[in-house]
């Protein structure tokens, strides 16, 4: 029973996964970040206490209860009905940490929570820290890697593309300067796609999943022509057997020369004269994000895995392009 109750907290704080996402618009930032990280590392060390990790084993119940207090106050920010099953969870360890209804919880209905008969070892325990490390750095420095590059004023203005971007809740935005007019970062921009000039980011590591990319590092004519319609590749046909689809990669909903480049299921690429020698490059990526039981399942794939392999490669386009611009303009 004991073990089954901590898999149970594990699996709720990693529920959580979300509820910074959802919580975050209208609401102040450092805030939800801190209820945000709290309920999540308090639910899963607390889960992880009574399953068997030591250190972690007397202080299980507090955190737990501490815990419950930040993803109550997180549902303040954003009531949503399907978050009200996690309130319920919340409510239920809140209850049992009054002395009374713990009694009441532990002799008459029987659930004695005994110590474990064995505790992990030192690589279970290992692991357990490695998961609350890993976790933590995601959760408090998602703030700066979602907004990487932009200002608060930036974020909140409008860009051309917003009406095919999607709306909503979820909201992931990049940008750099580079020290060339618009005319001059369009090309590279528009050549981008796995059978064209890359992304000019880390080829080496798409090369390590099978994704023969390679990055061009000069401006080719023939891929300069991008449309409505088009589709940009992330990987050649039937790329992993077929399992991302036939014909992997983003369908182009609108391309403006020089101004704007908008892909579905991306977000849009906007290119903004500073000047007439200097150009700002943004990538925003917006959508609706809302609660449902299949986003919640799926929340914690998207913010442990999928979020910082997306940063760590976007960064490295956006920064590609800026230096092959730069060369560029410095070669003529």
């Amino acid at each position: 029973m004991r073990r089954l109750i901590g898999s149970l907290l594990v699996l709720h704080g990693f529920a959580h996964a979300g509820a910074g996402i959802w919580a975050t618009p209208g609401a102040p930032h450092l805030l939800v970040t801190l209820l945000w990280w709290v309920a999540m590392v308090g639910f899963v060390s607390a889960g992880a206490g009574l399953i068997g990790v030591r250190w972690l084993d007397r202080r299980g119940r507090p955190l737990a209860v501490i815990a419950a207090l930040a993803s109550l106050a997180l549902l303040t920010f954003y009531p949503h009905p399907v978050l009200l099953i996690g309130a319920a969870i919340d409510g239920m360890i809140l209850i049992d940490s009054i002395p009374f209804a713990h009694r009441v919880i532990t002799r008459d209905l029987g659930l004695m929570l005994h110590p474990p008969r064995r505790h992990l070892g030192k690589v279970g325990t290992g692991v357990v820290v490695a998961i609350l490390v890993y976790v933590s750095a995601v959760v408090l420095t998602r703030p700066w890697n979602a907004t990487w590059g932009v200002s608060d004023g930036e974020l909140m203005a409008p860009l051309p593309g917003d009406e095919l971007n999607g709306s909503g809740r979820y909201l992931v935005q990049h940008g750099v300067t580079i020290h060339a007019p618009a005319d001059s970062v369009w090309p590279w921009l528009a050549q981008i796609g796995a059978d064209k000039g890359g992304f000019y980011s880390h080829a080496w590591l798409e090369r390590a999943f099978g994704d023969p990319i390679h990055n061009a590092d000069r401006i080719v004519p023939e891929w300069q022509s991008i449309k409505a319609g088009d589709l940009v590749r992330s990987a050649p046909p039937n790329y992993l057997a077929g399992m991302l689809g036939r014909d992997p990669g983003w369908r182009v909903t609108a391309a403006e020369r020089g101004r704007l480049l908008v892909l579905d299921g991306w977000g849009a690429f906007v290119l903004q004269a500073v000047n007439d020698t200097t150009t700002r490059l943004y990538v925003r990526t917006r959508g609706d994000a809302e609660p449902t039981l299949a986003s919640v399942t799926i929340a914690p794939l998207g913010l442990l895995v999928f979020e910082p392999a997306h940063f760590i490669m976007q960064r490295s386009m956006l920064l590609g392009i800026r230096d092959r611009a730069e060369q560029a303009r410095r070669g003529r």
